[in-house]
């Protein structure tokens, strides 16, 4: 999923805030960036377009460290930010839930979680990625 202005990706206070800065919004940093370049020296007289963007570790696809959770693990352990995180940990088997028969802002449950895996006859293992699917994707891709 992109990130863009919107008001529904995020609960409000984690929205993305994207500013668009078209060519001719973008000649004062320029100018600031280039001591002696004139705006006349630039093709069109235009500066370049950028984004400036205000987000979260939460936007978009994301993997959260044990950090995010606490500073500590296993009985007083430092806990791993996310550039510490052990590479395998990421390329192991995936294990889809499939709960996109949920409604919106339902909270699945426990059993819900056991009863979607006796579904799909999978037995969870010590690093399997679950990956969840919910209806999000057919309502934000209207």
């Amino acid at each position: 999923m992109t990130l863009d202005n919107n008001p529904y990706t995020d609960p409000p206070p984690l929205l993305p805030k994207i500013d668009y800065i078209d060519h001719q919004q973008g000649w004062p940093e320029m100018g600031n960036m280039f001591p002696g370049l004139k705006k006349e020296d630039m093709p069109g007289e235009e500066a370049w377009a950028a984004e400036k963007m205000v987000m979260s570790a939460h936007n978009g696809t994301h993997m959260d460290a044990p950090w995010h959770y606490a500073s500590t693990t296993d009985g007083g352990k430092p806990a791993y930010g996310i550039d510490e995180l052990p590479l395998d940990w990421c390329l192991q088997p995936g294990v889809k839930l499939d709960f996109r028969d949920f409604p919106d802002g339902h909270i699945i449950t426990a059993a819900e979680v056991k009863a979607e895996l006796k579904r799909i006859n999978h037995e969870l293992q010590p690093l399997d990625i679950i990956l969840v699917n919910t209806r999000a994707g057919a309502i934000f891709e209207e």
